[in-house]
């Protein structure tokens, strides 16, 4: 009994911190910062790391403005050939 109740909790609490990260309109979120790095590893052994932050910010008149900075890095097989392929910024604003 006692093992299903942490295995429930664990669920829950994972549950949450994905929602959280996965939100459709950073703005809906509380002011903060959040992170969020994935890491996979595909077929030729080339490791692909996504690193995304949120920054949620509230201005004095309640306005509310997110920015999204992500990057991607690929790391192949061998020394000396990791690469970012990709960095972006997203703002998005939401007038009060």
């Amino acid at each position: 009994m006692r093992k299903h109740v942490l295995t429930l909790c664990a669920v829950a609490v994972t549950g949450i911190t994905v929602s959280a990260c996965s939100t459709s309109n950073p703005s809906d979120l509380p002011p903060g910062k959040y992170e969020r790095t994935t890491t996979s590893t595909n077929a030729d052994g080339t490791e692909v790391t996504r690193k995304s932050s949120t920054n949620v910010d509230v201005d004095n008149n309640g306005n509310k403005s997110a920015t999204v900075k992500s990057k991607t890095t690929q790391d192949p097989k061998g020394l000396f050939n990791k690469k970012t392929t990709s960095e972006t910024e997203s703002t998005y604003e939401e007038d009060r």
